[in-house]
């Protein structure tokens, strides 16, 4: 795979970074020596530059010359005066050009001759003119000795330099020489480097560097390609590593646009069934599963002509067998090679079918949003930071335009501020002002067109990415309908008042008047059923003896007759009693109760004695004198047709259903009854028995199923002929000790 080093390493790249293997030991060049000597010549040809006599030599030895002629000029009858400065001149002019001579090395017999001449006449104050004469003579010899001299020195450094010059010279020539076609070669080898290099051959270009032997240091370019070979091989590494790793493919193609290279390791084309051979020198195009773009084929083909870079050029691959599609996503850009020539395209793509399916639900919920905001009777709104609405949504603008001139840019408040009360604003603004949410805000507003509308307005606060507040937004919705249903629902519910509040007085009078009725028909009925029955005690008392059998019985029949009357006459009274009077409610230990009806319950001639068994803590919210009633006949009835049983046995016992009510029961092994007759027995004046068997009014279990059912229960009869009896009835459960205080606060 060919690198195209998208991915090398910043760092690879700073120019102080050390080349990787640069720090292996180098060859010493070969141009090293030739080099060296050279510049120990021109450090030679400096140093006898330096050895030439300076020109005060010369200048001291004209000094001396001049100082001598000086004093033979001096004129006999000069002052002495004069005599000795032009002697001091000389002493001075001798002594500097000894020492320069000294300085330089200079060994000059004619300036030592002089010298001598001078000391011996020196302390003669008059010399004599033939002395002064040969002093002359001795300054100009030396001077012109001293002027040999140097000459021939300077001859000598002459020559001297022009040998170290020149072979100086042949010393440089050599190695630049040598230099220049090391250049030529080397850079032939940077020239096929670079070629290696640029047509994505990096191994064929580092084994250029490395086969390379013309070089004066071969360890060189063995650095190089070595450090060209790990950074260039890092970032292949490195590329091929986020190639494979990443969502991303790599693809190129040639200046016809035909697809010459892929790689990544995610290729949607593979997961539909199709292989890389199905892809490679074809066109897009060309090849059979790419649907067109949205701009078609031939308008993409001509932005390639141009060499146009694209972006996000989206397209569908089918699978082979049709029933599967995927979307991707290419980016492009032309590339060129070193000499700007256009080689064709080199870009990404990206399998875009999660987005795109992402995109198209959006898409579709938009679409359902605008519909339901177009049908639903809401609307969107927005505020900015200072609470004032921001331009509202089409469906607002249609149903109200006229209040819609008026709204934006302007706050609730000062919009419909007689709507509600000052500190029902104030209260709203307070919500504003801490950022809190809203609901249900409600006010009568006025549309502009002469319609007042009741609103509802909700609202949250919005924020940006960063949390900073830019306003609120919400919904708002016409409850004019609801608020005018209310109204009349309002007169409505107060007219059904009143007719249930008179209703209520009628059935109070009625109930009343029923009371009274019961009572004065119980009074007048039983006044003539006790005189029937005290007649027949007066007769049977007076007229026993002269009474047979049969007239006895007859009047057995009657009294028995009054007997059962009167019974069913306070019967019908306690029925009529069971559903008007009055049962305040109380917490009662229905278990002790059952054990004081027990108690008082008359007795009966039996076949043996009755177990009873009642279970304790049955505690029920109810009224206490009405279910006294329920178990007296319960119990009642138990213990009476229990009295041909041996073996006699009754239960009272309690469950708790699923709402939380008592289900109480009263079980007995009595007589029974048919199972089918159950409904039966809660009739008024129904009997499943016969009265001289069992006797009874019919009236009892009727009075226990209103009184229950005033307690808001039910009760229920289920048994079999010869297996007994049960009866259950539901009741409320006394509340717990820790619920009284809530029962009691409420």
């Amino acid at each position: 795979m060919n690198n195209r080093g998208q991915f090398l390493d910043s760092r690879s790249l700073a120019p102080d970074a050390p080349l990787p293997g640069s720090n292996r030991r180098r060859t010493a060049p070969r141009w090293a020596l030739p080099l060296l000597s050279a510049l120990v010549g021109a450090l030679l040809l400096f140093a006898l530059a330096f050895h030439l006599p300076p020109p005060e030599v010369m200048h001291h030895a004209e000094g001396l010359r001049v100082a001598t002629r000086d004093l033979r000029s001096v004129p006999a009858d000069a002052p002495p005066a004069h005599t000795t400065a032009a002697t001091e001149r000389i002493e001075r002019r001798l002594a500097e050009l000894r020492s320069a001579m000294h300085d330089e090395g200079l060994v000059i017999p004619a300036v030592e001759a002089f010298a001598q001449r001078w000391e011996r006449r020196l302390r003669d104050s008059r010399p004599a003119p033939a002395w002064l004469d040969a002093l002359v003579a001795d300054a100009d010899l030396a001077a012109s000795d001293l002027q040999d001299a140097v000459q021939s020195r300077q001859q000598a450094l002459g020559l001297g330099l022009q040998g170290v010059a020149l072979s100086v010279a042949l010393l440089l020539v050599v190695p630049i020489v040598g230099l220049r076609r090391e250049r030529r070669q080397m850079r032939a080898s940077l020239n096929e480097f670079s070629t290696h290099l640029g047509s994505g051959d990096w191994q064929g270009a580092v084994q250029t560097l490395r086969e390379d032997r013309s070089s004066t240091t071969p360890s060189t370019f063995g650095a190089l390609a070595s450090g060209v070979e790990d950074l260039i091989g890092e970032s292949e590494r490195r590329w091929q590593a986020r190639a494979e790793l990443s969502a991303d493919w790599y693809w190129e193609t040639d200046e016809r646009h035909r697809l010459s290279w892929l790689a990544g390791s995610v290729l949607p084309i593979t997961s539909l069934g199709w292989a890389l051979d199905d892809l490679m020198h074809k066109r897009r195009d060309e090849l059979v599963f790419l649907a067109p773009p949205a701009e078609g084929w031939a308008a993409f083909h001509q932005r390639l002509d141009r060499h146009e870079p694209f972006r996000d050029l989206e397209l569908h691959a089918r699978s082979r067998d049709g029933r599967l599609g995927r979307w991707m996503a290419i980016s492009g850009r032309p590339r060129h090679d070193r000499r700007g020539r256009f080689v064709g395209y080199e870009g990404v793509g990206r399998d875009i079918s999660e987005r795109k399916a992402a995109h198209e639900r959006l898409a579709a919920s938009e679409q359902r949003w605008s519909l339901m905001a177009g049908l639903a009777s809401d609307w969107y709104w927005e505020t900015d930071t200072e609470h004032r609405l921001l331009p509202l949504a089409p469906e607002f603008r249609r149903r109200y335009p006229v209040m819609t001139e008026h709204v934006e840019g302007r706050t609730r408040w000062e919009l419909h501020g007689d709507a509600l009360t000052r500190e029902q604003w104030a209260e709203h603004r307070a919500d504003l002002d801490a950022r809190r949410p809203f609901r249900g805000l409600q006010f009568e507003a006025d549309m502009g067109d002469g319609r007042l509308l009741w609103l509802s307005v909700s609202g949250i606060p919005r924020f940006d990415g960063q949390g900073r507040f830019l306003g609120y937004h919400g919904v708002g919705r016409d409850i004019t309908v609801r608020k005018q249903a209310e109204r009349l629902l309002m007169r409505h519910n107060e007219e059904l008042q009143r007719a249930v509040a008179a209703r209520t007085r009628d059935l109070e009078q009625l109930n009343l008047d029923l009371e009274a009725f019961s009572r004065q028909l119980a009074h007048e009925l039983r006044t003539p059923i006790s005189h029937v029955q005290g007649l027949a005690h007066l007769l049977e008392a007076r007229a026993a003896a002269r009474l047979n059998d049969e007239e006895r019985q007859l009047i057995d029949l009657q009294v028995g007759a009054a007997r059962h009357m009167r019974e069913t006459v306070d019967a019908l009274l306690q029925l009529a009693r069971s559903t008007v009077q009055s049962m305040p409610m109380e917490t009662v230990d229905l278990s002790a109760l059952a054990r004081e009806v027990v108690a008082e319950l008359p007795v009966l001639e039996r076949d043996g004695p009755v177990q009873w068994d009642i279970a304790p803590g049955i505690v029920v919210t109810g009224s206490p004198a009405a279910l006294r009633i329920v178990l007296v006949n319960l119990l009642g009835n138990a213990a009476k047709f229990t009295r041909r049983t041996a073996g006699a046995h009754v239960a009272v016992g309690a469950t708790t259903d699923a709402d939380g009510r008592l289900r109480v029961s009263v079980q007995d092994n009595g007589t029974g009854f048919p199972a089918e007759q159950a409904a039966r027995l809660f009739t008024p004046f129904t009997r499943l028995h016969a009265d001289d068997t069992f006797h009874g009014t019919g009236i009892g279990l009727s009075i226990v199923q209103r009184i229950v059912e005033r307690h808001g229960g039910s009760v229920a009869a289920r048994g079999a002929s010869g297996q007994g009896a049960c009866f259950e009835f539901t009741l409320a459960a006394a509340p717990r000790v820790d619920e009284a205080p809530a029962a009691s606060a409420g």
